[in-house]
């Protein structure tokens, strides 16, 4: 019998926000089950107020605070179950400290002794949908679009209405020019241009976090309009999703934002660079455009992007035209 799941994901925000539909699909697979979820303390905040989870265990794998620590932590929880969607050697050790039984991950992790069952890793499938497959070692049957989710509360709400009064209540749509990759960045002309032709019909709010402030501000500068507003390193996560949910639209590089829209069901259009649609981290049951550059034979290059394109000339970006990004903004309007 499975009485407690610990579910490990230490990988960025995003990807935190990807395995929310593992965390929903076990307390529906499991009824009655304690869900535990090991994170970063930098996502930690993304699974505040969700109610399928009994506790977040933040480990600062970054030097916060020794690995063996974090092993002794687990080891004296125990569990029955664990579930590794993150397929580091680091995770594998976390998975085996957790003393479960029955210890999950796919066929293409580190660690494979470490774990005791190993599924196929399906690079065609969503990332949702993979980390939704390690379930199946339990012999559980789950529903495979069952979508990221994030819960906003009421200190989220209070925060969401002093922007909304910045606004004066025009409807906007959220664009977040940030990424922790830079080969994953549009350009900031890109973004500059792109913003000018959103304000006609829409205010526009430059969204992301502490390290996005500088990058944000220059682009509002830029526009000089009251009708672009930047709010970066102001929000917290759940804040940002309260915002989301009340913007028309996000546009964004492939980066957290995208899933937390997702999360809140805001139709988002994608910016793609270095990365690919097609290693299955696109918005998730949300209307969505993918925009990305074309006619390259150089990409995609790799999961994350990188610090610099190997090619020297970041055609993928460069050439990639405010003009498409605007379009595409406009279909997904145009369909609500």
């Amino acid at each position: 019998m499975i009485d407690s799941v610990l579910i490990i994901q230490t990988a960025f925000a995003g990807d935190l926000v990807l395995t929310t539909p593992l965390i929903e699909a076990c307390a529906v697979c499991l009824p009655g089950a304690s869900i535990d979820v090991l994170c970063i303390p930098s996502t930690e905040g993304l699974l505040r107020n969700n109610p399928r989870i009994r506790h977040c265990i933040a480990y600062d794998k970054r030097g916060g605070e020794r690995l063996t620590s974090v092993l002794r932590r687990l080891s004296r929880i125990g569990y029955d179950l664990c579930l590794t969607p993150h397929r580091s050697m680091r995770s594998a050790l976390l998975a085996r400290a957790s003393r479960a039984a029955i210890r999950v991950s796919f066929d293409r992790s580190a660690g494979g002794p470490l774990h005791t069952h190993r599924v196929p890793y399906d690079p065609k499938a969503h990332e949702v949908r993979r980390n939704l497959s390690l379930l199946a070692a339990v012999g559980c049957s789950v529903d495979t679009d069952t979508p990221p989710r994030v819960y906003p509360g009421e200190r989220e709400d209070t925060e969401l209405a002093r922007i909304l009064d910045r606004l004066q209540g025009r409807a906007f749509i959220c664009v977040a020019p940030g990424s922790v990759w830079p080969t994953k960045r549009w350009t900031t002309d890109g973004f500059i241009n792109l913003v000018r032709m959103l304000l006609p019909t829409h205010a526009v709010v430059l969204l992301g976090g502490a390290d996005d402030r500088v990058l944000c501000s220059s682009i509002a500068a830029a526009v000089n309009d009251v009708r672009c507003i930047s709010v970066a390193g102001e929000l917290s996560w759940l804040a940002s999703a309260a915002l989301l949910r009340a913007a028309e639209l996000l546009i964004s590089n492939d980066s957290a934002p995208v899933h937390i829209a997702s999360a809140v069901g805001t139709p988002v259009v994608e910016i793609y660079g270095a990365t690919s649609p097609a290693f299955g981290f696109t918005p998730f049951a949300v209307r969505h455009r993918i925009v990305e550059g074309e006619g390259l034979d150089c990409k995609p290059r790799a999961i994350h992007g990188g610090g610099r394109c190997p090619q020297g000339h970041f055609a993928c970006m460069t050439t990639l035209q405010p003009g498409r990004v605007f379009e595409a903004a406009m279909e997904l309007l145009a369909e609500r």
